[in-house]
């Protein structure tokens, strides 16, 4: 369970804290849930603190994970391959459980097929989900702003194409 002030993520939303704490009765039964603010600060939720569904809040990673996430986007090898709607459907499942290397397969995968095929309208929006879940993650963590760690990882992108 977390406390006020913990610091968070959202696997759908990114980073974020947790403002607060309150009981809602919603289809006649009484919950307790989180408050959060995401770091961007434009967007609050609403979380049931006994989550029994797929989506997970977890704590942010530290420092020396980050560092590790970042080095992973830079080194991991990326398969592109399969079809629109299967890759959509993984992609999905992928940022759902929040892990950070699954949401650098996705980002870079994104990223990469964006640079050189292009993006369905579907896969940009899971690009543009993944790149704000991980990089509001890192920068929290690394102290950096989300468009900065972005960035980074665009440069990397340029210079795995050639």
């Amino acid at each position: 369970m977390f406390k006020i002030g913990d610091r968070i993520v959202h696997p759908m939303h990114g980073a974020g804290f947790i403002e607060g704490m309150e009981q809602q009765t919603v289809g006649g039964m009484q919950r307790e849930y989180y408050n959060i603010s995401l770091l961007d600060g434009k967007i609050r939720l609403k979380f049931p603190v006994e989550n029994s569904g797929t989506v997970r809040l977890r704590p942010l990673i530290n420092e020396d994970h980050a560092n590790q996430v970042m080095h992973l986007f830079e080194t991991l090898e990326i398969d592109m391959n399969g079809p629109w709607s299967k890759r959509y459907k993984e992609n999905m499942d992928r940022l759902k459980r929040g892990e950070p290397k699954e949401v650098v397969e996705v980002l870079k995968t994104l990223m990469l097929r964006d640079k050189l095929v292009g993006l369905s309208t579907g896969d940009r929006q899971v690009m543009v989900m993944a790149k704000n879940i991980l990089c509001s993650e890192l920068g929290a963590v690394l102290g950096e702003d989300l468009e900065q760690i972005f960035k980074v990882f665009q440069e990397i992108i340029r210079n795995t194409i050639g």
